[in-house]
């Protein structure tokens, strides 16, 4: 979807301004609630509800776990806040829980970057503001999401980018794990 995005400089500093202070407000209230959090050095995620710890997921990351995501095909699992913005019960993973990669930070840096166009980091920008689907075919990449292993060897990171659990354990987060809920990725 395009959104035109034509705005002046001015605008767009007073846009972020108001809008940057409500999306802190908003991710300060993900303490509460249930959210996924996943830890990339230990190769874990935890599965939290009114701050309490709910389960525990041993997970793979992309074959380029250090760092964050940069651009398409570089195989790094992100880091930053996220949400669940999809569900996709038939994934060629046994299923896929789509997560809002890329974020406004993501678009920011992609954008002083010379990655994205203004009117790419508008459409992100929007679709994170409304906890849509952002765009993933710009080359920040996308479609990152967690899923199953479909037989893979969960002891290697063997995804290009996205975070994989058994398939037991995607079953589980499936049935349990609405969209919107907010995932942390941090190393």
């Amino acid at each position: 979807m395009r959104w035109g995005w034509r705005l002046g400089w001015g605008a767009l500093v007073v846009a972020l301004n108001v809008l940057g202070g409500a999306g802190r407000a908003a991710a300060a209230s993900d303490d509460t609630g249930m959210s996924l959090r996943i830890f990339k050095r230990r190769h874990e995620m935890v599965l939290v509800d009114n701050k309490q710890l709910v389960r525990k997921f041993t997970v793979a990351l992309g074959r380029a776990p250090v760092g964050a995501k940069l651009v398409r095909g570089d195989n790094r699992t992100p880091e930053g806040r996220y949400y669940v913005c999809e569900k996709n019960a038939n994934s060629r993973f046994h299923r896929f829980l789509g997560l809002s990669y890329p974020n406004r930070e993501d678009a920011d840096r992609g954008f002083a970057r010379r990655l994205i166009s203004a009117d790419q980091w508008g459409d992100i920008f929007f679709a994170n503001l409304q906890r849509t689907v952002p765009p993933w075919s710009t080359p920040l990449g996308g479609r990152v999401g967690i899923h199953g292993q479909s037989g893979r060897d969960m002891s290697l990171d063997w995804t290009e980018g996205c975070i994989a659990v058994s398939d037991a354990d995607i079953d589980y987060l499936y049935a349990t794990v609405p969209v919107g809920t907010p995932v942390i990725i941090s190393d």
